[in-house]
């Protein structure tokens, strides 16, 4: 009798993935290549690289114990079981993997980080590999971070045309200040990067403050100055060297400190400048509040140029094949504070029913193939659910006096504002994600 043929791994199923060392020299990168594909991980490193990212994960995790390797994909913010790997595979592939990041295999034990290149088809990404040993044994985790950023305006973000306008004259405003932050993980890096190409960097010349070990992504006529590292400046030092360059926005990835960041809001405040600058917080209300009491010398001019506050959560977005819309109960549009009559339809994900379920007319078995849109996941992608502040006068007035989040929320909506909430029930109403969805995230402690 024949034997049948050994069943393969999903990391042999897939088309592997290209994995080039980060190496400047020509011959050096060669000779290294050449070293790696010869040992026996690298068709399971290029292979289960290749099947994370078919699979849409943009991180993947690796755990090691003496029984063998776990793997983890993140998908679209949620992590989920991969398919595990022998010891006897697993082991090579990390050898290989850490080979072509340029670490040391044989450290499985001190904190490790290095990155390769990878081509998936016609797609390039820059693997960043962070490495631990733990009680168990080590714990890997593999970072995809695409060449070509998949967002390129507001809307493909989920902004609404009426706030992309209102942002936009915000951004190029002058005498001002604009505040773009979100919690951490919440996709701030895509947003900041989009809202900068989305302003008028062809009229107006955008300089940014950056620590030189922590460079920003080229965006195009926005001139990068570096503090630290090899320079030998401070960020003050730095600033006063820019301002002699009479820029018309000043660009902040992060804030510095205290001193720098109120250099540049006086400059906004007293010669026509603009201050754009990247700050994590849960809300726009919290950004405003944790920044008036973190920089006291920044506070007065902060409260006067504050012209706007983008703030964010991201959450999936429904796939559109495989959606199901359901029609809503009188009592659940009034929970959500939808009018009567102005919603007819709300959407669900698809959830495959029981195999036990999956049958037809007549009872027999008809299996229900997965959607090959979403892999069965009802979900595709994400999307940001965007809050945009505008402060007025009275909360201006109201900032310097108190610290308490809800009382300046309150007096931010008597003023117009929409909070995140009002947001996400509108994302829902449009089709784009579901209540379960925003609740999940909503639910979620705030980093």
């Amino acid at each position: 009798m024949a034997k049948s043929a050994p069943e393969l791994q999903p990391w042999q199923t897939v088309p592997p993935a290209s994995l080039t060392p980060e190496i400047e020299d020509s011959s050096q990168q060669q000779s290294l290549l050449i070293s790696v594909r010869q040992s026996p991980g690298f068709p399971v490193a290029t292979g289960q690289v290749a099947h994370a990212i078919l699979s849409r994960a943009n991180q993947a995790m690796l755990d090691y114990t003496a029984g063998g390797c776990a793997t983890r994909y993140l998908v679209d913010g949620m992590w989920e079981a991969g398919p595990p790997l022998a010891r006897e595979v697993g082991d090579p592939m990390l050898v290989s993997l850490k080979q072509l990041c340029q670490l040391n295999p044989a450290d499985r034990r001190n904190p490790q980080s290095g990155s390769c290149q990878v081509k998936q088809g016609k797609t390039k990404f820059r693997l960043i590999l962070k490495s631990q040993g733990t009680a168990q044994g080590e714990r890997v985790l593999l970072r995809f971070d695409p060449e070509q950023v998949p967002f390129h305006t507001l809307s493909d973000l989920g902004m609404r045309d009426s706030m992309i306008e209102q942002f936009r004259e915000a951004l190029n405003s002058e005498n001002s200040s604009v505040l773009i932050g979100s919690p951490r993980g919440m996709g701030l890096t895509s947003t900041w990067n989009v809202a900068l190409n989305s302003a008028d960097r062809l009229i107006r010349d955008f300089q940014s403050l950056e620590p030189e070990t922590e460079k920003e992504p080229e965006i195009i006529n926005v001139s990068p100055n570096f503090y630290g590292g090899t320079t030998g400046l401070v960020p003050p030092e730095l600033l006063r060297k820019m301002i002699l360059k009479e820029p018309d926005v000043f660009v902040f990835p992060s804030i510095p400190d205290d001193a720098t960041f109120a250099t540049a809001l006086q400059q906004a405040a007293g010669n026509e400048k603009q201050v754009i600058a990247r700050y994590p917080a849960n809300s726009a209300i919290e950004a405003c509040a944790r920044v008036y009491a973190q920089f006291p010398n920044s506070a007065k001019d902060f409260a006067s140029t504050i012209k706007a506050v983008l703030n964010q959560r991201l959450v999936r977005r429904l796939c559109e094949t495989c959606k199901k819309g359901f029609q809503p109960s009188p009592a659940l549009l009034q929970k959500l504070g939808i009018p009567p009559g102005r919603v007819t339809t709300l959407y669900q994900q698809f959830v495959m029913p029981p195999i036990e379920e999956q049958v037809d007319a007549n009872g027999k078995p008809a299996p229900i193939p997965p959607c090959a849109t979403c892999q069965a996941r009802g979900y595709l992608g994400r999307i940001a659910i965007f809050e945009l502040f505008l402060p007025g006068p009275q909360f201006r007035a109201a900032l310097p006096k108190t610290r308490d989040i809800a009382q300046l929320t309150r007096i931010a909506q008597a003023e117009g504002f929409r909070s995140l909430q009002s947001e996400a029930i509108l994302t829902v109403a449009r089709g784009l994600t579901t209540l379960d969805e925003v609740k999940r995230v909503f639910s979620k402690p705030s980093a």
